[in-house]
């Protein structure tokens, strides 16, 4: 089920009682388990347990936390129940009362048995793997690399996770959705194209949407009588059937058309597929899939697209915004696709999943689903292209990997080089008369050293990304001084600043952006405002400083603080609590240590005439040598 947001800022206020995360009687789709709770007062760390049994005598977890959040991984099974609990534990190693009790249950898995071989466990990439399948049925899920269901989803069709964790796709719609099943975003027309859904760099949004509004020319082969026998001329040049093409469309946030490219108005209808079988298809389904564009490329530097056109075996360069195409990479003329294309030589066909790399290559997934027309291949084999192209103009071949036939994949199939230099791949596998739909990985030499494959000999998937983790937009706050009084629970501040310790519980290096304030009205204020960007790096930690304001004598406040993931802003957590500045004596200067400097300042307060609260060491009201010989004796004793 898919939660829609009604707000995209999901607002979680730190209130300093209970357990947040999950919430009671919450059922989730997932065993990889993210549980968070508030800040305890005068906490150093915390005791999380876990039990399938309600009066925790068998403890699934626990486990000991210095921060307000963590990721239970293990000992977590699908259909069942749990109940958790968390305590502070103080200064000195005892633990205070359990903050409360909760439970959560979990759903049955979905995704279907796969055959897994792991071949060198040591060279596999940490992480694990989440794909589309669309045969059977629709569903997204997530693997470790033995198989287990981590997490799934029906119903919705995945189609890109960028280098943050952000998860793409469409169900109608084009949407951004989460690993909670919220969706964050959606297209305001549900006619999206499956293939590709992605975020830019301005923050908008980008799919392909169908255009079936032009007729074009039906070429004539060994198909021709199909369309004759209907009535057509099939002349080659008489516009008289429905083409089908790719818009590619660019959304703001609020969901209006801001940018669109047409392939019409840029290509050639002369151009056209001839021995892939498309015409053949064409006549038994009343329109032509001219192009069948199945992937895009954003490059915000050069502030262009990298574009796959699947039929006509090309590749585009395209300007933005200006949609001119700066070049097609593609077949020899005499294949009929294109009489100006670039990098003929290279000799792909029927592509998928275009990416420039960081160094400037061109990766991508060759089916090659007309390889044995094209080169001497005994029968069609897929490669893992990554090129260079040079001076628009020409390409160099840096890197090649030729799938075994077993594995050929005639349609789907993504690629992704990984952090460890190896490449994740999903091949549709249907080579040979024993399918293999699988997700396998090699190191850059081609030695395979994992690898997935589904049981279902009729199963189809679409794209596979390998990911650190799932809860990318997990983090906790923990601020120094944390206590509580009388009138309640604030913060103590010992020193000059007010420290926030922000927790990366993900497996993603992210940016947070915070904004802080002094909520007094009027007047001086303890603290000036302050927001900005902090990075912390995946399962890492930042702190974040406020410095009292030296304008202000004042002794108590309240402040706030937000703060959230930048590329995760539904995970913002807000903060509204009293502030107290601790006054220790003789601490003239405020920065935490009593010496000579604050008996320098006290002398010049008494010879001044200057009143301030913290030099008036004996409390008589007034400042003078009996102030500062106290303060000598303290400094002394």
């Amino acid at each position: 089920m898919i939660r829609a947001l009604v707000a995209i800022i999901l607002i979680y206020t730190v209130v300093y009682a209970g357990l947040s995360r999950p919430y009671n009687g919450e059922d989730l789709n997932h065993i990889h388990i993210y549980f968070e709770w508030e800040q305890e007062p005068d906490a150093v760390s915390y005791n999380i347990q876990v039990s399938d049994q309600q009066s925790f005598n068998n403890l699934v977890i626990d486990n000991q936390e210095i921060s307000t959040a963590y990721i239970g991984k293990n000992n977590i099974n699908w259909d069942s129940a749990y109940y958790w609990r968390v305590r502070p534990i103080f200064d000195g190693g005892a633990y205070g009362s359990w903050i409360d009790e909760s439970f959560f249950t979990i759903g049955n898995k979905i995704l279907p048995d796969l055959d897994i071989n792991i071949y060198n466990n040591e060279l596999i990439q940490d992480g694990l793997n989440i794909y589309t399948q669309f045969i059977p049925n629709v569903v997204v899920g997530v693997i470790d690399r033995y198989g287990n269901e981590i997490w799934s989803m029906e119903n919705i069709f995945m189609n890109h996770v960028n280098e943050f964790g952000q998860i793409y796709g469409v169900n109608g719609p084009g949407i951004e959705f989460n690993y909670d099943q919220d969706i964050l975003f959606q297209t305001p027309i549900n006619d999206v194209d499956a293939h590709e859904v992605k975020q830019i760099f301005n923050g908008n949004y980008m799919a392909f949407v169908p255009d079936y509004s032009h007729l074009g020319p039906i070429h004539p082969g060994e198909w021709s009588f199909l369309f004759q026998s209907q009535g057509y001329q099939v002349d080659g040049v008489t516009n008289e059937f429905p083409y089908l093409a790719m818009r590619i469309v660019e959304w703001d946030s609020d969901g209006n058309e801001v940018w669109d490219w047409n392939p019409f108005e840029h290509f050639s209808m002369e151009d056209t597929d001839l021995y892939g079988g498309m015409w053949w298809d064409a006549a038994m389904n009343g329109r032509y899939d001219w192009m069948h564009s199945n992937a895009f490329h954003f490059d915000d530097e050069e502030s262009v697209i990298y574009v796959s056109h699947r039929h006509l075996s090309r590749i585009s360069k395209i300007a933005y915004p200006s949609g001119e195409v700066i070049w097609n990479m593609g077949l020899p003329e005499e294949y009929s696709t294109g009489d100006d294309n670039i990098c003929t030589d290279l000799l792909f066909s029927f592509q998928h999943h275009i990416q420039l790399m960081d160094d400037g290559s061109l990766l991508f997934f060759d089916n090659g689903n007309i390889s044995d027309i094209l080169t001497s291949d005994n029968s069609p084999i897929t490669r893992i292209r990554r090129v260079v192209v040079i001076d628009d103009s020409s390409c160099e071949t840096i890197w090649q990997y030729d799938l075994p036939p077993s594995l050929h994949g005639l349609g789907m199939g993504s690629v992704q080089e990984l952090d460890n230099g190896n490449y994740s791949i999903y091949t549709y596998g249907n080579g040979l008369n024993n399918p293999e739909c699988s997700i396998f990985e090699i190191t850059p030499s081609g030695d395979m050293v994992w690898k997935a494959t589904s049981q279902d000999q009729n199963s189809a998937w679409y794209r596979s990304y390998k990911i650190p983790s799932i809860h990318p937009q997990a983090f906790s706050i923990v601020v120094d001084g944390y206590t509580n009084g009388e009138d309640g629970d604030y913060i103590e501040i010992p020193g000059d600043a007010l420290n926030f310790t922000i927790y990366n519980k993900s497996g993603y290096d992210l940016e947070y952006r915070y904004m802080f304030g002094d909520m007094l009205d009027g007047g001086p204020q303890l603290f000036t405002y302050d927001e900005g960007v902090v990075e912390v790096p995946s399962y890492g930690s930042e702190i974040i400083s406020f410095p009292v304001s030296g304008a202000s004598d004042l002794a108590e406040t309240q402040v706030m603080l937000s703060i959230w993931p930048v590329h995760h802003e539904y995970a913002l957590k807000q903060l509204e609590i009293p502030v107290v500045i601790e006054n220790i004596t003789g601490d003239i200067n405020g920065d935490s240590i009593i010496n000579i400097l604050d008996v320098i300042q006290l002398v010049g307060f008494s010879l001044g005439g200057t009143y301030q609260s913290s030099g008036d060491i004996n409390s008589d009201g007034v400042i003078n040598i009996l102030d500062i010989v106290q303060l000598v004796n303290i400094i002394l004793n």
